[in-house]
């Protein structure tokens, strides 16, 4: 059992101005716990945060950029990093090909996540996004 947390999740977790801040805080000490399974992101994910912070933060971001990388990095992450594999990418592009018909459309990312929960046996995502039912079960 394992579940796949995105980037809205790291993201309203350090963002306070971020309308799911209050959720993601709430939910944070149960995926520390386990309680939804093991943790897991993708290198994808740290990317998006990363520059999510970069893009959207006004002022000074160093602190919240170190903030960021400990979560993902850092002595005690809160998910295990997987990566996702070059040899997937023609399935990514696929899937987001035949999703971009869908409002809203997903981003590649997204479908990254779709795919990596599938090959490595994820059952559920905790996201604020609405591109992942009919894949995974969500968690919000």
């Amino acid at each position: 059992m394992a579940i796949f947390l995105d980037t809205g999740f790291y993201f309203a977790l350090l963002a306070k101005r971020d309308p799911h801040h209050n959720r993601a805080e709430i939910l944070f000490p149960q995926v520390a716990a386990w309680e939804f399974g093991r943790p897991m992101t993708s290198d994808y994910i740290l990317d998006e945060a990363m520059t999510l912070i970069s893009t959207r933060v006004k002022g000074e971001k160093r602190f919240l950029l170190k903030k960021m990388q400990d979560l993902f990095l850092g002595e005690e992450p809160i998910g295990y990093l997987v990566h996702i594999d070059s040899d997937w990418l023609p399935e990514i592009a696929n899937l987001h090909q035949k999703l971009t018909t869908s409002d809203p459309a997903p981003s590649f990312t997204d479908c990254s996540n779709i795919i990596a929960c599938q090959k490595y046996g994820i059952d559920k995502i905790l996201s604020f996004g609405q591109h992942f039912e009919g894949f995974v079960t969500q968690i919000r």
